[in-house]
């Protein structure tokens, strides 16, 4: 079974942009995605037939159920806990990246505005957290 990538984001383009980026990598990986952290949670526990995506990538801002309480909800739950958590955010708050790290995140990418920076960055991510 192939791995997966769930990407949770409020914005679209946001997630076009990134499976984009996935395919020019070359990434062989399935990928899902979430408009909200509510919705990303029931797909989780419910493991939609497919098991357990290898990596999320979570937005921090999003209307409803934000980055960070739903990284807390993942990081609570048993099933889930295990699942190594990006952040992807154009936030560069220090206090953000902090408040992220405090609550399970395994790392912080920012949304560069240069695709070639934003795709090196997941680049070097993917390749920490997936193994091929």
């Amino acid at each position: 079974m192939a791995s997966t990538i769930l990407i949770i984001d409020d914005n679209p383009d946001d997630i076009e942009i990134t499976k984009i980026v996935l395919a020019e990598l070359g990434r062989q990986e399935e990928v899902a995605a979430m408009l909200h952290g509510r919705g990303a949670l029931e797909y989780l526990r419910k493991g939609n037939g497919n098991g357990l995506p290898s990596l999320i990538l979570l937005d921090l801002k999003m209307p409803g159920l934000s980055g960070i309480d739903t990284l807390r909800q993942i990081r609570a739950d048993e099933q889930l806990k295990h699942i190594p958590v990006v952040i992807v955010t154009s936030s560069s708050l220090m206090a953000d990246e902090k408040e992220a790290y405090d609550a399970g995140a395994d790392n912080f990418l920012n949304k560069a505005f240069n695709i070639d920076q934003f795709s090196s960055n997941l680049n070097v991510i993917l390749r920490r957290y997936l193994t091929t």
